[in-house]
C-alpha cells in the first residue's frame, strides 16, 4: 500500500519512515534509524543475543522527530539522536508519531485522547513483534530499507520477541496505561522517563452537554466543538531547556527548527481524565522509573510512591545528575542512554 502520509523534513540523512495502520484504518508515522557500521564489536549485545526492539513515546507537545532524532550534523558525531545511540548498540528502535504530532494527522475528530493514544500504541508495538519474529520474512524489505504499510491484523503479535516501551513526560502516562491495559503479553520492559505520573492530580471530566443541551462529551453520539488549531512558537519549543550549560545553542535551535517544521499546530489534547487509571500497582511489567535531578516537571515524592507502588519487583530507578527534562538530549545524554540500555540487557550484560 502506497505510503499516504507527509514527508515534513526530507531525507534527515537516512531517517527511515513506516507507515502502519491503527486499528481504525487510521495510518500512523514510525520512525527508525539504520546503524552506521556493521561492525557488532561495538554492539552493547554479541552475536550470541537476539536483537532487541524498543518502541519510543514523546511527550504532550514536540513529536518523535526532534525528541528523539535531534541532530547537528549529518552523521550524528555528537551521538545526540535517541535512535541512532540504540541503533549503534544493536537496538531495533522505533519512535512512534501520535495522533496529530509531525507526520501522523489528526483524525476526523481532531483531538488526541489517551485511550486513543493507548490503542495506537497497540498497533505500533503489534507491528515491531511481528517485525521482528525470527519467522518474519512475509511483509516487504525485513532490512528496514523501504516504508511499508500493514494492517493492524496483518501485525498481529508474535511473541518471540517483546519489544520494550519507552514514553517521556506525558508519553509515560500513556506507556504506563499501556502496560497496565496489555503489558504482561505483549512487553519485555517499561521505561518511563520524565513521567508526570502524580497520584493527586485527578483530571476533571469535561461537561456532558454545552449551553445548548447538545451533548458534547461522553458517548459516540457525542458531537464535539471542532478541535483547536494553536500555532507552536520558538518560545514555546525552547521551554524545556532551564539549565544553563546543559545543551549547547546549537542543539537547542535544531530541535527548535525541527520542532516547528514538524508541528507547526499543536496536538488538541482531550478527554484527560482518562489518565486517571494510571495506578502503579497496576504495571506488572519490569520497569525503570528514570528522571533528571532538577527536573522542574516532575514532583518527587510521586516519583517515590510511583516506584514503590509499581506492580513488579523487577524494577529500577535511576536519577541523572545535573538534568532537567530533556535530559536524553543534553550533555549528559550519554549517561541516559547508558542507564536504559544497562536496564534492559540487566539479565544478559553487554
Amino acid at each position: 500500500m502506497e505510503d499516504i502520509l507527509p514527508n515534513k523534513t526530507g531525507d534527515r540523512n537516512g531517517l527511515i519512515r513506516y507507515q502502519i495502520l491503527a486499528d481504525d484504518g487510521h495510518p500512523l508515522r514510525l520512525y527508525s534509524r539504520s546503524p552506521t557500521t556493521t561492525d557488532r564489536s561495538s554492539s552493547a549485545m554479541n552475536n550470541s543475543q537476539k536483537k532487541r526492539s524498543i518502541l519510543l513515546l514523546h511527550g504532550r507537545t514536540w513529536s518523535s522527530q526532534p525528541v528523539f532524532d535531534l541532530r547537528t550534523s549529518n552523521n550524528d558525531d555528537k551521538q545526540q539522536s535517541t535512535l541512532q545511540s540504540l541503533a549503534e548498540l544493536g537496538f531495533d528502535a522505533y519512535a512512534l508519531d501520535l495522533r496529530g504530532f509531525g507526520e501522523t494527522p489528526r483524525d476526523e475528530g481532531g483531538y488526541t485522547t489517551p485511550n486513543r493514544c493507548v490503542e495506537d500504541v497497540r498497533c505500533a508495538i503489534d507491528w515491531i513483534a511481528r517485525r521482528h519474529d525470527e519467522n518474519y520474512d512475509n511483509y516487504g524489505d525485513s532490512d528496514g530499507s523501504s516504508n511499508e504499510t500493514l494492517t493492524a491484523a496483518e501485525s498481529s503479535i508474535a511473541m518471540s520477541t517483546k519489544p520494550a516501551l519507552l514514553g517521556w513526560s506525558q508519553g509515560a502516562l500513556v506507556a504506563q496505561m499501556y502496560a497496565q491495559k496489555h503489558g504482561p503479553s505483549t512487553l519485555s520492559d517499561l521505561v518511563l522517563f520524565g513521567t508526570i505520573y502524580d497520584p493527586r492530580v485527578i483530571y476533571p471530566r469535561k461537561p456532558l452537554f454545552d449551553e445548548s443541551g447538545r451533548l458534547i462529551s461522553g458517548g459516540k453520539d457525542a458531537v464535539k466543538p471542532p478541535a483547536p488549531e494553536v500555532v507552536n512558537t520558538v518560545a514555546a519549543s525552547l521551554e524545556d531547556f532551564t539549565l544553563p550549560g546543559t545543551i549547547c545553542d546549537e542543539a537547542a535551535l535544531e530541535f527548535s527548527s525541527v520542532a516547528l517544521a514538524v508541528d507547526t499546530v499543536k496536538a488538541a489534547w482531550d478527554e484527560l481524565h482518562e489518565f486517571n487509571v494510571c495506578n502503579p500497582a497496576l504495571v506488572h511489567v519490569p520497569t525503570l522509573v528514570i528522571v533528571g535531578a532538577q527536573d522542574p516537571y516532575v514532583q518527587w515524592d510521586a516519583q517515590r510512591e510511583l516506584f514503590e507502588r509499581l506492580g513488579h519487583d523487577d524494577k529500577s530507578m535511576c536519577v541523572l545528575p545535573a538534568c532537567d527534562h530533556a535530559a536524553h538530549i543534553l550533555k549528559a545524554r550519554k549517561m541516559f542512554i547508558r542507564s536504559v540500555v544497562g536496564f534492559l540487557l540487566r539479565k544478559d550484560g553487554f
